[in-house]
């Protein structure tokens, strides 16, 4: 709880109410006709001429004259200006407006909901808004399926609008409209690049329902997630993040272009901010999810990126992940399924397992003085377990009292 509320109070306030106002001034809107020329012409009336209107809103008096005879579309800005002026409502105006940049909108944007946290999240990891704010913004993922999925979540939040998914001969592109980058962009997900802003998770999703939580972190873990199932037996379920670092002497000696394990003096300065929000989550959702550091990249303009990996493993572990969250795609959750089925640990009855790993875990620190994560799994895929389920024992032996962590895998007897 305390890590929950200190990364709760880090993260910036946002926008989850959109409203049309709200998004970026230049933006066209394409308003039904007979209601703009209502509309122009009172301020028109009130100011007495085009001229005079225009010296006090500060526009272009041809753009007024324009705008008054249906010819032009307003931009955001001059709406505002206008309906200040006569004193209208700007939320009056929501069912005047045909489209905006367009997209035939669903006025306000409220994306404090289910499909708004998925929709976030996908733009949290596959995502792109520009940093210009009438570009289109673009998703880039290699299963299509999630393209599809996206573009419905759109439409049902923001309204109608034409989209066309393709492959650019790397991966799957959609282009969205503008005016959903800049709602996205107030309600948390930044433009640019996302490992240089060094983003945080959005606070209405860490303060949201459980079921915003979950479909927050199903996305994420589609997006950015894989299932995990080596021949060594190790069965995890993980998402990794990079963010830019500054250099430090530590990293003095580093090669160029190629990821290299390293021991930082201080590792959690390196964290990319939104995957501690997302380990944050898991944990208070009751997922034990470890945060492990991967490694240091150095490109050619000696820019460095550090890597960080969230993993969560063992049987009861991952039957709730798996219960709670899962996948949306059909692949990983078979996949996750398959690796739930697998485990065989859960046969042995009356504790018999437990005991043998215990005798064993003694005999190793009567030899050694300690034992390691490594030791016990190398002893358990000798008898046809596998290599993490070293982890759930140690664990459950630490948990009562018996063991003592010391080091990093490495335990002794108390």
């Amino acid at each position: 709880m305390d890590s929950y509320k200190e990364y709760m109070n880090s993260s910036p306030n946002i926008k989850t109410i959109v409203n049309w106002y709200d998004l970026y001034k230049g933006h066209y809107v394409n308003l039904d006709k007979n209601f703009q020329k209502r509309l122009f012409q009172e301020a028109v009336k009130k100011a007495g001429n085009f001229s005079k209107l225009g010296n006090i809103l500060n526009i272009n008096r041809k753009i007024i004259s324009s705008c008054t005879k249906g010819f032009t579309k307003p931009t955001i800005s001059y709406i505002e200006k206008i309906a200040g002026y006569v004193n209208f409502s700007l939320d009056r105006i929501n069912n005047n407006i045909i489209d905006i940049s367009n997209l035939r909108p669903n006025l306000p944007f409220n994306l404090h909901n289910i499909e708004g946290a998925e929709i976030r999240a996908a733009f949290l990891s596959d995502g792109h808004i520009d940093k210009k704010p009438i570009a289109r913004s673009g998703y880039y993922a290699y299963e299509k399926k999630l393209h599809s999925r996206l573009v419905y979540l759109c439409k049902k939040i923001f309204g109608d609008f034409k989209s066309k998914t393709y492959f650019d001969g790397t991966t799957y592109v959609t282009k969205f409209p503008s005016i959903i980058g800049n709602s996205l962009e107030l309600s948390g997900v930044p433009h640019g690049n996302k490992g240089i802003s060094n983003c945080y998770l959005p606070k209405d999703i860490l303060l949201g329902k459980k079921k915003i939580k979950y479909s927050y972190l199903r996305r994420v873990f589609d997006d950015e997630g894989d299932v995990c199932w080596d021949k060594s037996g190790k069965r995890a379920v993980r998402i990794s993040r990079s963010v830019s670092i500054q250099e430090i002497p530590e990293f003095k000696n580093i090669s160029s272009e190629k990821w290299i394990r390293f021991n930082l003096a201080k590792p959690e300065k390196t964290i990319p901010n939104l995957l501690l929000g997302e380990q944050t989550l898991l944990l208070h959702l009751g997922i034990d999810a470890k945060l492990y550091f991967e490694g240091i990249y150095k490109n050619k303009k000696g820019n460095f990126t550090a890597k960080w990996r969230i993993q969560i493993a063992q049987q009861d572990q991952l039957k709730k992940f798996a219960q709670l969250i899962n996948f949306n795609l059909k692949e990983k959750r078979d996949k996750l399924n398959n690796i739930i089925n697998s485990y065989t640990y859960r046969k042995l009855q009356n504790g018999k397992g437990k005991e043998k790993v215990l005798e064993f875990i003694k005999q190793i620190c009567k030899n050694k003085g300690y034992v390691s994560y490594s030791d016990l799994g190398k002893e358990l895929m000798n008898k046809g377990f596998t290599l993490d389920l070293s982890g759930y024992y140690l664990s459950y032996f630490t948990k009562e009292g018996i063991i003592e962590k010391t080091d990093r895998g490495i335990y002794i007897l108390k």
